[in-house]
This record gives structure tokens, sequence and C-alpha cells, in this order.
């Protein structure tokens, strides 16, 4: 139990950490655009995985349509 109570504080105590840099970060001119940058990439990944998923959804219900007629 003692590891795992220390095991779960440098976890936490890592993502406050990380929140903390990240703010730090964030304030300066070089760090926003970081972060802009980064939004953009996940925005990216995002837009990719929906229209993946679409794409299958209409296949799917395309396969099932074509297995009902």
């Amino acid at each position: 139990m003692r590891t795992f109570i220390r095991s779960a504080a440098l976890i936490g105590g890592g993502i406050v950490a990380g929140f903390v840099l990240a703010h730090f970060i964030n304030s300066t001119q070089k760090g926003q655009a970081f972060f802009a940058q980064v939004n953009d990439r996940i925005d990216e990944v995002k837009g990719a995985v929906q229209q993946g998923y679409r794409a299958r959804t209409d296949a799917i219900y395309a396969a099932l349509e074509a297995e009902r007629n």
C-alpha cells in the first residue's frame, strides 16, 4: 500500500509540475507559437480520424443496405 501511495503522489506531482511548466512556457512568445503549432497538429489528426470514421460508417451502412436488397 505504501508503494501505491508513493507512486500516486509522484504521478500527481508530475502532472502538477507539467501544468505549471506549460503555463510558464505559454507565457512567452515562442511558447505560444509552439502550443499553437501543437494545437494545429492535433486538429489535423482529429479531422483525419473523424473523416476515417465517417467513411467507415458510410461503408458499413452501404454494405447493410446492399444486403437488404
